[in-house]
């Protein structure tokens, strides 16, 4: 409970502080930060900020989130309270929050409550979420406390919203922590496929591998609805994910061997490929079946399963079968299951199991996952390269999550007095995540219709285009890429903290997300048709963005954000988010014409200056890699060059390929043999680079 209490008070301290910096409500600032959390975990996305309260009608949301693969509309509620001490939330309490939420769900397309909203963001919101009616199979409540659940609550039902199942789900402060101090990308779950059948059959394939095993598995059409409408995108890997977001959930030829031929569905189709972290068997009927997964992951098979769960639940169908006649009782699919035990492992494993499994449909590009030498090298930027003191005043250095949890677990292990120096040379507020580097690096880029699908789905997308070119010129993510990305964190939390605080977005709020990034990526546009740009190195140096150039912000902020909640502007697409998520939105916004008025000279680079800092950029990079090259191949494991060395062996390149003898040197040297040169350690990790962009993975 004492830990508990350390975590509450630091999340409580948080949100002060970040509420008076941006001049906004607790509260507000509570859902924010939670919101991000459960983003980055890919549990929801797209989350919508807008709090409504109507105490005489006793309705109460703080905001929604859709999920287009579980046909969701989640409505938000926070239950904020900043007490000494730990509270309890009960049951009685959920089921009042959940009637606030569904009071407000019913009436989102009732034309007298929308009147009553005027033209007013609230009334936005509700249109936003009605846009969505026409296609929900379900709804949920999601509560957002700082409060502890009662250990005497077990289950909580709610009523159903408009008809449709309806579940409600609770972040409750031991669940916040958890999260928070998880070391995996997603939260940790179990399914016990005992509650929905008489487990799982399964034929052992590879038992020999201490921390792998691989299993042949039957699984159930039933089964794997259910288990679907229970966990929805969490059994999705994270790019399964990604690449049904872009297209229809339900396959064609998948829905009609459903109708048609379900008993010979298990013939037709390819089946599962499948990960989990832990198995356990029980005995079953005279045969030993799985009866427990843990973090059971689908990284191959996405479409099987989103067309099993939806294709019953659809209209129409061929000649005189309609689909919601669909027997999924006959419905049989083959998975293959691998179980990996070893924590450091599950990333790399899954994401090459994807790949390969991937092969045959182009779902997959390069992954750029958490042990990518990018990652790896933006972590060591991180903790190496010191801020200029800024106006502060002191020195300090930003933190780079390459993995969920690093930055709690690295200061739990500490004294109170280690912990405190930490905190200072690492600020809590200079911690960032890869999600936020891809937020704003593809700000940067001009990509705010890809930054708006969400943050998984816009690492995905991004972490394509940055595994390629690294693979290209590791070079250009060196030490001058760093700066300008922490120029870039300054300057996109800048402007998120500006258009909070401004008048005109406390007047109306809702859809903020939407106005950061589009602001930010169309005053780049505005700039570079200038053949000019935001000057990065004065952020950097300074360690804030100026006064005019935050001004610019606020005012370019209100004309963005107005044209995306405009219906004429946006072009008949009812909901402000859908329209930013699209490349459509993209260019109407990038059509348009503003004066930017407010910048002063300093705040930007012409084109000579420009081409000064290009060369500027490479020069720093070059001294930096002269320390960095020798010392880097140093960084990289023994076992890890041999294993390169390996690689293009198999590949056929003869032994003295430098592919082959400069990875084979690196090795050497650990065994008393010569340091490479330094062009020798600079082409020896360009090798290792090369070799992640073409597939290899190195498992310690």
């Amino acid at each position: 409970m004492e830990q508990l209490l350390q975590f509450k008070n630091e999340l409580i301290n948080g949100v002060k502080l970040s509420s008076e910096k941006d001049l906004c409500f607790e509260e507000e600032k509570f859902f924010e930060l939670i919101s991000e959390s459960i983003s980055e975990a890919g549990i929801l996305d797209n989350i919508e900020y807008h709090s409504y309260r109507n105490t005489n009608k006793y309705m109460k949301i703080d905001g929604y989130s859709w999920n287009p693969l579980e046909k969701t509309l989640s409505g938000i509620i926070t239950d904020y309270e900043d007490e000494e001490g730990i509270l309890t939330i009960t049951k009685s309490d959920l089921v009042k929050l959940g009637k606030n939420v569904s009071r407000f769900l019913e009436k989102i397309d009732d034309e007298v409550f929308l009147n009553s909203l005027e033209e007013s963001t609230d009334r936005v919101i509700a249109n936003s979420m009605n846009f969505y009616l026409p296609d929900v199979l379900k709804f949920r409540v999601v509560v957002l406390s700082t409060r502890k659940l009662s250990d005497r609550v077990k289950k909580v039902a709610i009523e159903e919203i408009r008809n449709k199942p309806t579940s409600i789900e609770i972040w409750d402060l031991e669940r916040l922590k958890t999260l928070s101090e998880s070391g995996t990308e997603n939260e940790p779950f179990s399914i016990n496929f005992l509650n929905y059948c008489n487990g799982l059959n399964n034929l052992p394939a590879n038992t020999e591998n201490e921390g792998t095993h691989t299993y042949l598995c039957v699984m159930p059409g039933k089964v794997l609805s259910k288990i679907y409408d229970e966990y929805g995108q969490r059994l999705l890997e994270a790019n399964v994910r990604t690449f049904l977001d872009f297209r229809s959930s339900v396959n064609n030829g998948i829905r009609r061997a459903l109708l048609t031929e379900p008993e010979n569905f298990f013939a037709y189709n390819n089946g599962l490929t499948c990960t989990a972290t832990n198995v356990e068997f029980s005995d079953v009927g005279g045969g030993r079946v799985i009866s427990k997964l843990d973090n059971l992951q689908i990284v191959n098979g996405g479409q099987t399963t989103a067309s099993i769960y939806f294709a019953p639940r659809e209209n129409g169908g061929i000649g005189n079968k309609l689909y919601k006649d669909i027997d999924l009782g006959k419905v049989f699919i083959q998975m293959k299951l691998t179980v990996i035990r070893e924590e450091d492992k599950i990333e790399n494993l899954k994401s090459r199991i994807s790949q390969y499994a991937n092969t045959q449909n182009s779902i997959q590009k390069s992954d750029l996952v958490s042990n990518h030498p990018f990652h790896r090298n933006l972590e060591k930027l991180a903790l190496s390269i010191p801020m200029p003191a800024g106006e502060s005043g002191l020195s300090t250095k930003w933190f780079y999550e390459r993995a969920r949890g690093q930055y709690a677990t690295r200061s739990r292990a500490l004294t109170k007095a280690q912990k405190e120096r930490f905190m200072l040379e690492f600020p809590k507020s200079q911690k960032f995540s890869k999600t936020d580097m891809a937020k704003y690096e593809n700000t940067w880029r001009m990509n705010p219709h890809e930054v708006k699908k969400g943050a998984q789905a816009n690492l995905k997308l991004l972490g394509e285009v940055i595994s390629e070119e690294y693979g290209k010129d590791e070079t250009q993510y060196r030490h001058a890429f760093y700066r300008e990305l922490i120029a870039k964190a300054l300057l996109f939390k800048n402007a998120d903290s500006t258009i909070s605080k401004s008048d005109w977005y406390k007047e109306e709020k809702g859809f903020k997300a939407e106005a950061v990034t589009y602001t930010l990526a169309f005053l780049r546009h505005l700039l570079v048709q200038q053949k000019k740009d935001i000057n990065l190195v004065r952020i950097f140096q300074n360690q804030c963005v100026s006064p005019t150039l935050s001004k610019q912000i606020e005012v370019l902020g209100k004309f963005v954000r107005g044209k995306i909640l405009n219906p004429t502007f946006r072009g008949g697409q009812g909901n402000p988010s859908e329209f930013c998520k699209s490349p459509k939105g993209w260019e109407a916004i990038k059509n348009l014409s503003f004066d930017l008025n407010e910048l002063a000279s300093s705040d930007v680079l012409d084109s000579t200056e420009l081409k000064e800092k290009k060369e500027d950029n490479r020069h720093f990079n070059e001294a930096g890699a002269q320390i960095d090259s020798q010392t880097g191949v140093m960084d990289v494991k023994k076992e890890e060059w041999l294993a390169i060395s390996s690689f293009y062996k198999n590949q056929g390149y003869p032994h003295y390929h430098k592919n082959i003898s400069l990875p084979t040197k690196c090795a050497n040297m650990f065994l008393g043999g010569e340091l490479p040169s330094n062009k020798q350690s600079k082409e020896a990790l360009n090798i290792r680079n090369r070799a992640y962009s073409e597939g290899f993975d190195f498992i310690s």
